[in-house]
């Protein structure tokens, strides 16, 4: 009859360890920043995110893009979601919406950007670092 209470004790103690880990198990980095090689409809370059809060669900981000000195968004490391502003000259000129997944030692983004400046509309949007 000792072994049963003994037992669900050992497993309770296990159950933070063991359902800690299940929050990185899908393999989403918890970091963002760095240099990404990125295509936006073809146009090629690189996307710069030098700043990710530490904190949160998800995590405010700013960098650059393309050699503008302004993107602003956020990066959830929970689900692999990525958001961010491109601006110039105080204008939104793109949203871009996408997914961050990692694959052995490459780091892949993947998804779309809305244009509002020059050719409106959806475009796709890929990179990897």
């Amino acid at each position: 009859m000792k072994l049963i209470p003994t037992l669900l004790l050992g497993l309770i103690g296990l159950s933070p360890i063991v359902f800690s880990q299940a929050a990185f198990a899908d393999g989403w980095p918890t970091s963002v920043v760095g240099n990404w090689s990125v295509n936006a409809n073809n146009s090629t370059g690189i996307l710069s995110i030098t700043n990710q809060d530490a904190t949160g669900n998800c995590r405010a981000i700013s960098g650059s893009i393309f050699g503008d000195p302004i993107i602003k968004g956020f990066y959830c490391p929970y689900s692999g979601r990525i958001n961010f502003i491109r601006q110039q000259y105080g204008n939104i000129l793109q949203v871009y919406s996408a997914n961050v997944s990692a694959d052995a030692s490459t780091v892949r983004i993947g998804g779309l950007f809305a244009d509002y400046f020059y050719s409106p509309g959806e475009y796709s949007f890929f990179g990897s670092k």
